[in-house]
């Protein structure tokens, strides 16, 4: 449904400067649209593709405001962005508060009235559903599981025996939480390793946001948890009795191991690797590919193998560069 100008900053409580009356139909990355669509400038790394692009209007900050555009002022550009994909784009799939016929419930489970169960979905004795559920295709829930309301799970999820997840929580397809974690014990040298048993679970806050294809394993005692807010990309790996503070971003092909803490607000970016039985404090920033070996204190950026506060990293990295010369100049002295 196309929307004028001045009816998507009025919806989302913005200014508008130009045309109000100009017709957006959808939405586009800013080097690609053309009439008819809405795009944003966030970082200013795009703003060199602002004078040439055809995009009807722009979501500007105040700071890159231009004259001779249509734009949508808000002082958070891509927030303001994500409220106009909203209106622009209705959600893919009508709700529909209907039980498939394949589906296998235990009789013992307690669902709400308005829920819908795909089919081939699979729900176990014990568990609980929240109200204005989606439980896609071939999803399984496995025994005395609680669910709260308003969640989202994807089609072919596993969410294995007493996990715990809150309000308004999104998991995507294929992901794995509460498997077991990864604990054997040493018998004899050179022996095989005895399992020990995960008789622990996974506690996910409101809110949360869980990718494709993520493994979040159950403790082996006690809980693993995700707090409130949590965003996780796609193909992370949580291991057993992790804690992730609220409002942590986890970017994508992160391993986190075993009984590891992280504060409130922590960013991993992608491919970060840490080790088990350390704490990383609020608000850290930890750089793509890095890995942590130790506690990190909050409110810092870090990066590097191991990881090292960014600047003292920068320096490493610039005195290595100037190792070869060194070592050409300590020869020369050294011939004479």
């Amino acid at each position: 449904m196309p929307f004028t100008v001045k009816e998507l900053a009025e919806k989302i409580g913005a200014e508008f400067k130009g045309d109000g009356a100009t017709i957006i139909e959808s939405a586009a990355p800013i080097e690609t649209a053309g009439s008819g669509q809405i795009t944003f400038l966030s970082n200013p790394a795009y703003k060199k593709f602002m004078a040439d692009s055809n995009a009807s209007a722009f979501v500007l900050s105040p700071d890159h405001a231009i004259e001779g555009k249509n734009t949508i002022v808000s002082d958070n550009p891509y927030l303001a962005f994500s409220k106009i994909i909203n209106i622009l784009y209705p959600l893919p799939y009508e709700e529909n508060w209907t039980i498939h016929p394949t589906a296998a419930i235990s009789e013992k489970a307690l669902l709400s009235d308005r829920v819908e169960i795909g089919p081939h979905a699979v729900i176990e004795e014990g568990v609980k559903i929240g109200n204005e559920c989606v439980i896609k295709a071939g999803t399984f829930i496995g025994k005395n599981s609680i669910i709260g309301d308003n969640c989202r799970i994807a089609p072919n999820v596993s969410i294995m025996h007493e996990t715990k997840i809150g309000n308004n929580v999104i998991i995507h397809a294929g992901t794995v939480i509460g498997s077991d974690g990864f604990g054997f014990a040493p018998t004899e040298p050179g022996q095989e390793y005895s399992k020990i048993r995960q008789v622990g679970w996974v506690e996910i806050g409101d809110n949360v946001e869980i990718g494709a294809s993520v493994t979040i394993d159950r403790g082996a005692v006690g809980p693993t948890v995700i707090e409130r807010g949590v965003k996780i990309d796609n193909l992370v790996q949580i291991a057993h009795n992790v804690k992730i503070g609220e409002n942590s971003i986890i970017v994508a092909q992160v391993g986190i191991s075993g009984s590891t803490k992280l504060g409130k607000a922590v960013i991993l970016a992608g491919q970060v690797g840490v080790v088990g039985h350390i704490e990383i404090g609020d608000g850290a920033i930890v750089g793509a590919q890095s890995g942590v070996s130790k506690s990190l204190e909050g409110g810092k950026m870090y990066f590097g193998y191991p990881a090292k506060p960014i600047m003292e990293t920068k320096r490493i990295e610039a005195s290595l560069r100037k190792l070869p010369d060194l070592i050409r100049r300590v020869r020369k002295l050294e011939e004479e």
